[in-house]
């Protein structure tokens, strides 16, 4: 019960939690009967609940995910983010220079993501985009040099159909980065899998895309895959 008081205080008196929980609200409140995309747009809602401060750029500022980065120079050129959620990370990726999109199934994250953008600096703007977009049945507007994707293969059962689609957004000979939490790190009721090991996860992947690596990073609890898109994706579906 405290708890959920301080939490509507800091989003009553925070100007950027509260214009980022005014967009929850309205995108939320228009609804929808894909069960998929109401599950997505319910993280959200549920993150204005709990831990809004999840909610602010600063909170995301030396979040991991970013530095993992460095460990993989093949994640690189014109970067796409598959499951992008509130596009935070990308925002500080886009600072540092990266070209990014991000795509992900819910509206309301890309509302969120989209003004978030609206507030950086012209150089950053430029090198960054969101929209709404399912890579199992849309196009790309283009194909990628390199993809990226944290915390999201953990809430799909099976790969297959999303790395398909995924194939068709990256160049051939292009890198797919992967990030899952190891074991039951992190863990909610919408994880459908767990990797206790490196064979763990190449067994998820192996049948579907290239495993190039896999590493585990116990100091942050997570299992990272670089794979390499081995076709162009047209026949895979």
């Amino acid at each position: 019960m405290l708890n959920a008081l301080k939490n509507r205080l800091r989003v009553w008196y925070d100007p950027e939690m509260k214009a980022i929980a005014r967009i929850i609200r309205e995108m939320n409140s228009k609804g929808g009967d894909d069960l998929v995309v109401t599950e997505c747009n319910k993280v959200f809602v549920d993150r204005l609940r709990v831990f809004p401060i999840a909610l602010k750029m600063d909170f995301w500022e030396h979040h991991f995910e970013l530095e993992g980065f460095s460990d993989f120079p093949e994640i690189g050129g014109d970067i796409l983010d598959f499951g992008c959620g509130s596009g935070h990370l990308d925002v500080y990726l886009a600072r540092r220079g990266f070209t990014v999109t991000g795509v992900d199934l819910s509206p309301v994250g890309i509302a969120i993501a989209s003004f978030i953008r609206e507030n950086e600096a012209a150089d950053v703007k430029k090198r960054l985009l969101f929209f709404v977009a399912d890579v199992t049945a849309d196009l790309p507007p283009r194909q990628f040099d390199a993809a990226w994707s944290a915390h999201v293969f953990e809430h799909i059962k099976n790969p297959g159909p999303v790395l398909a689609g995924l194939k068709n957004w990256i160049k051939p000979g292009g890198s797919l980065l992967i990030s899952v939490p190891f074991g039951r790190a992190y863990d909610d009721p919408g994880h459908v899998n767990h990797f206790y090991s490196e064979a763990d996860l190449q067994h998820y992947l192996g049948g579907h895309i290239s495993v190039e690596r896999i590493k585990i990073y116990r100091d942050h609890q997570v299992i990272r895959a670089l794979c390499k898109n081995d076709g162009d994706g047209k026949n895979d579906r």
